[in-house]
């Protein structure tokens, strides 16, 4: 299929990608870009939508406005976290938690006004956790700043555990949008070394990735009619990054629910490849089909990661020219930081 590439402006700007920095000049903590503490925004799709796959421009631009500063936040965050993981920047690793203790104290993203604001804050919340898990491998941090930031991302997850467990819309609760939440919890989990929140990680990646039918499909997901791949993409993405995270506290996602995840993830490279093996199941042409949705690179992010755990040349081969592959909220640029979380310090397992 033809793949058509975004600017390479709008992806640093979306996704975290490293951009080139002028390396004689000393670095310099920008100021903190303003806490965004409430979040009130409307569901993206019309309101007669039964598979929710029909976009309301309208509110969907809504959306995009709500959460724009909230995703430059991250996207910047994570660009500096990439570099104190892999250049051992302490000056920015500090800045990172600098930034975090700012959002933290002005209680930031936790006034959620709406319940599709709730759905969509744990990706979110997992991006914000991963920038500190990185920043942290370059140095200490500031004992008080950290406590600060992790109480405020453990009382996140803590909530948005409980609204998934007893207020999300059913299919929610079982479909993509908790698979981003099981990262997050996953991330947060390392952070603060709980127990329960990591078992709320595993739990989730379980009940998403258990579903999935024999060819790797999960049903959810392919009832979004022409959009059923491009949710495939996004609920594929959380779990092979949660099973990176969690590989540490000695749980292994690769054989949960008999190996599923990575037949989820073969399926997805398939439909890819061919996106008529989706229709066939829904009977609907995907938007990768009909001209609606190019493939972008941040969309196979997750695919360095699964390529780590199993090498398969015919996908290195796949995924080579739209390299380097980054999403700010999987980590950034994980085509540069390779095997990251192996170099996240003991503590946070």
């Amino acid at each position: 299929m033809r793949i058509t590439l975004p600017l390479i402006a709008a992806l640093t700007l979306a996704l975290g990608t490293s951009a080139p920095r002028a390396e004689d000049k000393p670095f310099a903590c920008a100021a903190v870009p303003a806490p965004v503490v409430a979040l009130n925004f409307g569901s993206r799709y019309t309101d007669d939508s039964k598979t929710r796959s029909d976009i309301d421009e309208v509110s969907n631009a809504e959306v995009d406005r709500a959460l724009r500063p909230v995703e430059q936040f991250i996207g910047d965050l994570m660009r500096m976290a990439n570099t104190a993981l892999m250049d051992g920047d302490a000056a920015r690793g500090e800045c990172v938690l600098d930034w975090l203790d700012q959002w933290a104290a002005a209680g930031a993203l936790t006034e959620l006004e709406t319940l599709n604001v709730k759905l969509a804050i744990p990706a979110r919340y997992g991006g914000l956790a991963i920038a500190l898990l990185q920043a942290e491998t370059a140095g200490p941090l500031d004992p008080v700043k950290r406590q600060r930031v992790v109480a405020w991302l453990t009382d996140a997850g803590t909530a948005m555990e409980q609204f998934f467990d007893n207020d999300a819309p059913k299919n929610a609760k079982r479909a993509n949008l908790r698979a981003w939440a099981g990262l997050a919890a996953a991330a947060i989990g390392r952070l603060n070394g709980d127990t329960a929140m990591l078992d709320w990680a595993k739990g989730s990646f379980e009940l998403v990735t258990c579903q999935a039918s024999p060819d790797g499909s999960l049903p959810l997901e392919m009832n979004r009619a022409d959009k059923a791949l491009n949710y495939q993409l996004h609920a594929t993405a959380p779990l092979i990054v949660t099973a990176d995270l969690l590989k540490a506290t000695g749980y292994d996602g690769y054989t949960a629910c008999d190996g599923k995840l990575s037949t989820i993830a073969a399926f997805s490279l398939r439909a890819i490849e061919d996106p008529s093996i989706v229709e066939k199941i829904n009977g609907k042409e995907q938007t990768f089909q009909t001209g609606k949705q190019a493939l972008e690179p941040f969309m196979l992010a997750w695919v360095e990661p699964l390529l780590r755990h199993a090498p398969d040349p015919a996908t290195d081969a796949f995924v080579e020219t739209l390299r380097p592959l980054a999403h700010a909220k999987l980590g950034g640029n994980l085509t540069r930081l390779g095997d990251w979380v192996a170099k996240l310090p003991a503590s946070t397992s």
